[in-house]
């Protein structure tokens, strides 16, 4: 199953359309929590589970999206992270069905 539209519904949602007709909904806050690449694995695989996340972090907005291939969506970020890459079966999982 992959996606054939991607379109926002507010600054902290966006709706996925697939190919089998299916729509889900996704909030950037937990695409973000769930990145995917090396560098934010191993920022949560280090995490003590007492650490306290600083309150004064930075709002981060989901500022854009491309397809990588025929498997996966790369989303890019308003800090400039952009190196995530969502396979669709991961994205699909993040998503909840509308």
């Amino acid at each position: 199953m992959k996606p054939e539209k991607i379109d926002w519904i507010s600054e902290t949602v966006i709706s996925i359309g697939w190919d089998n007709g299916e729509k889900t909904i996704c909030f950037t806050k937990t695409l973000r929590q769930n990145c995917p690449c090396a560098i934010c694995q191993e920022t949560r695989e280090k995490r003590e589970p007492l650490v306290v996340i600083s309150s004064d972090q930075k709002h981060i907005e989901l500022t854009g999206w491309r397809f990588v291939g025929n498997y996966a969506v790369a989303l890019t970020w308003s800090d400039g992270h952009d190196t995530g890459i969502y396979t669709y079966e991961f994205l699909r999982q993040l998503c909840e069905d509308e």
